[in-house]
């Protein structure tokens, strides 16, 4: 009881694991896609999808109206690059199954509806 005590004393609460479940967690595709871009893209892009000045911030340029918010354009950026600004493609490196996973993941993430940090899946 000292402990619960000391946790409320400090303003922290306590929440059963099974009153968390299901919040917060995603597909397998969007997980495959967490896992997919934490590989290939941010180590350029920032982790997280959090952005850094010197690349394009993907929670802007995936955002509706962005430059590649559709899935199309998207994938075409990841297969072929943009070798005039330094971003190698990944034809030879990702499945297309690999970059639709990617798209689902930076678009959650640029939609607000996936937050920092790892997923969670939502069947595991």
């Amino acid at each position: 009881m000292p402990f619960a005590r000391a946790l409320l004393t400090l303003g922290l609460v306590l929440v059963p694991l099974s009153a968390a479940a299901g919040q917060g967690a995603v597909s397998a595709q969007v997980y495959e896609g967490w896992r997919q871009y934490s590989v290939h893209c941010a180590r350029c892009h920032g982790q997280d999808v959090l952005g850094n000045p010197v690349t394009a911030n993907l929670l802007e340029t995936a955002a509706p109206g962005g430059a590649v918010a559709e899935e199309e354009p998207f994938t075409t950026v990841v297969l072929e690059g943009r070798p005039d600004r330094g971003m190698p493609g990944f034809k030879d490196q990702m499945t297309p199954e690999q970059v639709a996973a990617v798209y689902a993941y930076v678009r959650g993430r640029a939609a607000g509806e996936i937050p920092a940090g790892r997923p969670r899946r939502e069947d595991a």
